[in-house]
């Protein structure tokens, strides 16, 4: 199952609890992936379909939610996941007064009034980014990055120096989103949306796809 279709599964549970819904299909959702409304209630939710993977929900996605969730003017924010949560995770969440809810990655007969789109980003994602896991990609000076993993998660890689680095998906897909929308991308502006230093191999790596290409002064990407 495809994040975006979970994101729907997560808008069905509330819409059978009487809420009216909105996915968030952009990449200035910051980091909202459901909308869910009814009255006076306005929810935030994020849904983060990570099942019986290694990446738990930590304290830093609460904090994130309970920021998105004051500057859509939101009267509740709720984490919803099929995954695991660690324990000052919890803390943060019980002291935001965010709730932490499991909701399993299992389809539904429920008619949702929500229309679904279909997910650009996971399409590409699928298409023309997961098919690089285990392959080699060279830098302009030659050196290589060895693609470990791809999955919903992000990309494990060994960079040209010879260290293990994760690159989590939320920041390609920002990238992905922002290029789908205005065209180009420059490495300062992927800098800006991310706190780690990462910049560099996501230019990489979305060069190496028949789907983007490397553009210069400044450095960044472009729709091919």
């Amino acid at each position: 199952m495809r994040p975006d279709e979970y994101e729907h599964i997560v808008a069905e549970y509330f819409e059978q609890k009487g809420f009216s819904t909105k996915v968030s299909q952009y990449s200035n959702d910051y980091g909202v992936d459901v909308f869910a409304t009814k009255g006076k209630t306005k929810i935030a939710i994020q849904a983060k379909m990570f099942g019986n993977s290694t990446r738990p929900i930590n304290r830093q996605m609460i904090m994130e939610l309970h920021g998105a969730k004051d500057y859509f003017d939101c009267t509740k924010a709720i984490m919803a996941t099929n995954g695991r949560i660690i324990d000052n995770a919890l803390e943060v969440a019980e002291k935001l007064k965010i709730e932490v809810l499991n909701i399993p990655a299992i389809k539904t007969n429920f008619k949702s009034k929500t229309k679904k789109q279909s997910g650009k980003f996971e399409t590409i994602w699928e298409k023309y980014v997961m098919p690089l896991e285990g392959k080699a990609i060279k830098r302009a000076d030659g050196k290589t990055n060895k693609i470990l993993t791809v999955d919903w998660s992000g990309i494990k890689r060994i960079t040209s120096n010879g260290r293990e680095q994760k690159i989590k998906i939320e920041i390609f897909k920002k990238t992905i989103n922002h290029l789908l929308k205005n065209g180009s991308i420059t490495r300062k502006y992927i800098n800006d949306e991310y706190q780690y230093r990462a910049s560099s191999g996501i230019v990489l790596i979305l060069s190496n796809t028949s789907k983007f290409e490397l553009t210069n002064n400044p450095t960044g990407l472009k729709m091919k």
